[in-house]
């Protein structure tokens, strides 16, 4: 899925760049709270860079500095989105590279994890825009599994989330599951692009259909996926 990460990337990098810099910076970002349309710029901005550096030192990067003035941020978000770009489609997605992901560590996924995250957040830009936001099917989908393979192992590893003593099963409409938690007995389902946004955190459960107990799915759901 290579080549259909870095379209993903690139496209919505460029929808991300277009999109602040015709609209006001200090917007609410309902779906991150307390940030405005500028934190999240400078968010994603950091997350292109730190990204690149982490590939090129192949080792986990310091945090980049961020632009001086809102007049920069444009400039700013572009070069660095463009300069990872250009990284990611020069590299060999088998090749071996630092990640906090687990073993094998290897190049591909840093495109899928760049893919992912800049996919979310010009869903958050957006949603805060009130513009149509939906996140691709097929991008959401992947999207699903990367938190089940990358994400709730690294959480359960490092303590931060408990296996559930009652769980899950989010069914997408390709057919696949995902089970969260042991003894499932409530099954969730829904478009990939809500079940991504829900698992995240952007959307209420309420936009998915429960089929057994709604606060066994409410309480699954709200697991962290990140600290």
């Amino acid at each position: 899925m290579a080549g259909e990460f870095l379209d993903s990337y690139e496209s919505d990098a460029s929808a991300f760049t277009e999109l602040i810099a015709v609209s006001d910076l200090n917007s609410a970002v309902p779906s991150c709270p307390g940030w405005r349309l500028r934190d999240l710029a400078m968010h994603l901005g950091h997350v292109h860079r730190w990204a690149r550096e982490c590939i090129e030192t192949d080792g986990p990067a310091e945090r980049p500095e961020p632009p001086v003035s809102d007049s920069l941020l444009v400039e700013w978000f572009s070069e660095g989105a463009s300069d990872l770009g250009a990284l990611l489609r020069t590299s060999d997605p088998e090749s071996a590279v630092w990640t906090f992901g687990p073993h094998p560590r290897l190049m591909s996924f840093w495109l899928r994890r760049q893919a992912q995250e800049t996919s979310m957040h010009l869903w958050d830009a957006r949603y805060a825009l009130e513009q149509p936001a939906q996140i691709d099917e097929s991008v959401a989908a992947d999207g699903i599994a990367e938190v089940f393979e990358v994400f709730i192992p690294r959480q359960l590893k490092r303590a931060q989330m408990s296996q559930l003593s009652e769980g899950v099963r989010l069914s997408l409409p390709d057919g696949r599951t995902f089970d969260l938690g042991e003894n499932i007995a409530t099954e969730v389902s829904g478009t990939a692009s809500n079940l991504l946004l829900a698992l995240w955190h952007r959307i209420p459960i309420e936009h998915l259909t429960v089929d057994g107990d709604a606060q066994v799915a409410r309480e699954a759901f709200s697991q962290a996926l990140t600290s």
